[in-house]
């Protein structure tokens, strides 16, 4: 044979992130929703709802994980998806 080594590396599961990659998505995330919370028609939570709602369409992890960890993204979440399970409650009709 001509000598060609063939060398493959696997990795299972998730890549391990650094505090590093924490630091930069905060920083990039806080500002997005802080710039766009500028516009007067806006607010902060509505940004966030709107950010968080394409993510977890696409299933992007690193972000989600950041957004868990976060205590003031988490509570956004919960308030949205507690108020839209209320809704979906008060919508439903029940057989009598």
């Amino acid at each position: 044979m001509n000598g060609v080594k063939f060398e493959f590396k696997f990795k299972f599961g998730r890549a391990k992130r650094s505090i590093f990659d924490y630091v930069k998505l905060g920083i990039a995330l806080n500002f997005t929703i802080d710039t766009l919370a500028l516009l007067p028609w806006w607010k902060r939570e509505q940004v966030f709802n709107i950010i968080d709602e394409i993510q977890l369409k696409t299933d992007y992890d690193f972000l989600n994980e950041y957004i868990i960890e976060d205590r003031e993204f988490l509570s956004y979440r919960l308030r949205r998806e507690l108020n839209k399970a209320i809704k979906n409650y008060k919508d439903e009709k029940l057989p009598i």
